[in-house]
């Protein structure tokens, strides 16, 4: 049988098809996002011990510098240094240590927002926390002729809380941060 509006047909038949079509994509996109949601490494995170610098050192962790704790609130030692696991790129980390887990997010919580992420604190003069804000930062931007750079920003995209630990985690974005942050838990506690 044959309709007398051919052209309506073809049109309510290509709606039909671009709804479930969206419907599909809408499914997809939202499962993948829970997958990525769930592949990223807990912010904040207790394995149950308490880590000290040897088990950090045991990892292949290179301590460039220790800091002072001055000025960070309950932190009972702080180290800059880097990482590399397996034969990849070594990341930066800066690894503060409190006397428990809940010492770390009670005390140590604003000191890691504060030196971190897009609105990390990078001049000596504003920072609260002063020791090692130098490596707390980095030159960004391609910069044009001459090798000009556009400007300072920060090294640590992020930061997570393990256990008695907090790590600045070297990364351009929050969620590669995490990441990175989630390989050095790994390496100190396989199995996180």
């Amino acid at each position: 049988m044959h309709s007398k509006y051919p052209a309506l047909h073809r049109h309510r038949l290509t709606l039909i098809v671009a709804l479930i079509t969206a419907m599909l994509l809408t499914a997809t996109t939202a499962c993948g996002s829970s997958d990525s949601e769930e592949a990223l490494f807990p912010k904040i995170s207790d394995p149950g011990v308490v880590l000290t610098l040897d088990d950090v050192m045991a990892t292949g962790y290179k301590k460039s510098s220790t800091y002072d704790t001055e000025g960070l609130p309950g932190a009972t030692e702080v180290y800059f240094g880097f990482l590399r696991i397996g034969s990849g790129e070594p990341y930066d980390y800066e690894v503060r240590f409190y006397e428990s887990h809940q010492a770390a997010i009670d005390q140590g919580t604003a000191m890691a927002e504060e030196g971190t992420g897009a609105d990390a604190i990078l001049s000596e003069d504003d920072a609260t926390y002063k020791d090692g804000v130098k490596n707390r930062r980095m030159i960004i931007g391609g910069g044009a002729g001459g090798g000009a750079r556009s400007g300072i920003g920060p090294k640590f995209g992020n930061y997570a809380i393990f256990g008695n630990v907090i790590m600045l985690c070297q990364g351009p974005d929050p969620e590669v941060s995490l990441e990175r942050c989630g390989l050095m838990a790994n390496a100190l506690v396989p199995g996180e």
